[in-house]
């Protein structure tokens, strides 16, 4: 097969180079050395100031820059590798070998002439490097492929998500399965979620939106729904957790997919690694850029599309996977229970659910037209995430039992306040602190794993204050703050 054949789709890009004459080689080998035209065209990298002048090969330099662009291939810095475009359209990774040897069956020259320090080939190489670099290739939430400029960064992504096209219809098994798990007040919150969350999606905008947490009781169908929103979001679809709870710094691959996922068995009841999934799920849901940081490479800002959800099981001890809900956390969540119902098709075995998921599937085209259609009612609009946000009181109260603060109530009226007649405490953070950490205290280990960080225990008092005022008081000295606890017989 010709070389055409072979490169049609680089080759309509292009056209390859003629044969030298005797004649005009003779001519080049008389010219300037081709390092010597470099340097001269290229007084900074990347820049080429007249495009005037062979450059020993028969291509003046802005003749050369033109195929360079036309030729699509791109240089990573930071994994100092090259992206091209496959036969499929599609984009990938090559080495520096891989290159030359693309460049070659183009018709570009491997060899160095004689007063010449580069071949034809290496120029372009490095052509390629200085004129078609990238700052970021690989994959990106929420961005079609291709070629970005963004905030003084050239970005390259190289698929797209696959979105599901609206077709009116029925969505028998969806809504029925979504009707017995939440029931009419609760689904109004996860229609609005997906709707802004899809619109956003395929309107190209980078809209920021709430966590979405789903908690019930085991295999209720709480995974299957949120299988759903990936196939609703595009189709991708990333493991978050460790990253949002501190116990790793790197996140590259959350920003290749629109749906972060997590669910319960992941997740840990560390109080520390709440507090960090708290603070990440504000980053993430009020922050349109956010900071890129794969491993083994310098970390990059950009913008991508992501939605969570969470899925966690409605134990005491399963609900300590969510963060501590605080004022400033408290209109970045949506949490929804969900109840347990037979599920509409069989789906014991591998097969029967295979059959059930791709019966789902089916119905998605006429969900996501529901979705576009359907209107958020006016009372729940929130001009920030579109839908406002919903906290089902059964798990807002279960949650509220087992805050922070609330354990540290336990544990002062366990320490403080156990004898018949008590009397108020008064003292400094530091000094309750002290108080419920020493030996002999009844609570000293659960105090020790409660107050992990120096301000804990001031902290906690000011969330109890808030609570119970008429319980906590306190006094700003010059000292700092001075606690009066009443016991709570006297509250």
């Amino acid at each position: 097969m010709s070389q055409v054949g072979k490169f049609d789709e680089i080759q309509r890009m292009k056209t390859p180079p003629q044969r030298e004459s005797a004649e005009a080689r003779g001519a080049r080998q008389q010219g300037p050395p081709p390092h010597e035209e470099l340097n001269k065209d290229y007084p900074q990298a990347g820049q080429a100031p007249n495009g005037q002048g062979s450059d020993g090969h028969g291509r003046s330099q802005a003749e050369r820059l033109e195929e360079v662009r036309k030729l699509e291939i791109y240089y990573d810095s930071t994994r100092t590798t090259f992206w091209a475009k496959n036969n499929r359209d599609g984009w990938i990774m090559i080495r520096t070998n891989d290159v030359r040897r693309w460049l070659a069956e183009l018709g570009f020259n491997s060899r160095r002439g004689v007063a010449e320090n580069l071949s034809e080939i290496d120029q372009v190489v490095t052509l390629i490097q200085r004129t078609n670099d990238v700052d970021y290739a690989d994959s990106l939430a929420g961005y079609r492929k291709g070629l970005y400029e963004i905030g003084g960064k050239r970005l390259l992504v190289k698929d797209s998500p696959t979105l599901i096209e609206p077709k009116p219809g029925e969505w028998p098994l969806l809504c029925g399965i979504i009707r017995n798990m939440l029931g009419p007040d609760q689904e109004i919150f996860l229609f609005g979620w997906l709707k802004v969350g899809y619109e956003a999606l395929a309107s190209g905008q980078s809209r920021v939106g709430q966590a979405l947490t789903l908690a019930g009781p085991r295999d209720c169908g709480k995974s299957l729904l949120q299988n759903l929103f990936t196939e609703i979001f595009g189709g991708r679809s990333a493991k978050p957790h460790r990253y949002m709870s501190g116990a790793t710094p790197f996140n590259g691959e959350l920003f290749c997919c629109e749906h972060l996922m997590i669910e319960d068995e992941e997740a840990s009841t560390d109080i520390r690694a709440r507090r960090n999934f708290g603070t990440k799920i504000k980053e993430i849901t009020a922050n349109v850029s956010n900071s890129c940081h794969p491993k083994y490479r310098q970390a990059i800002t950009l913008s991508p599309f992501w939605r969570v959800s969470i899925s966690v099981n409605d134990e005491p001890e399963n609900l300590l996977i969510l963060p501590p809900i605080d004022e400033s956390l408290a209109d970045k969540l949506i949490i929804l229970k969900a109840a347990k119902h037979p599920m509409p098709m069989p789906s014991v075995t591998d097969h029967e659910r295979a059959v059930f998921m791709e019966a789902l599937r089916a119905e998605l085209p006429a969900f996501v037209d529901f979705l576009t259609k359907w209107k958020i009612p006016d009372h729940l609009i929130s001009q920030r995430y579109g839908i406002t946000h919903f906290h089902h009181p059964d798990i807002l109260e279960a949650l509220g039992a087992l805050s922070p603060e609330i354990r540290l109530l336990e544990m002062v009226d366990a320490e403080l306040f156990d004898s018949p007649a008590p009397g108020s405490w008064e003292g400094s953070a530091a000094e309750l602190e002290r108080k419920l950490t020493k030996d002999g205290s009844s609570v000293k280990r659960e105090a020790h794993q409660l107050l992990s960080f120096s301000a804990a225990c001031g902290t906690y008092l000011g969330r109890l204050q808030r609570l119970y005022p008429e319980r906590f008081e306190s006094d700003h000295t010059r000292t700092g703050n001075r606690w009066t606890i009443h016991p709570p017989q006297a509250a």
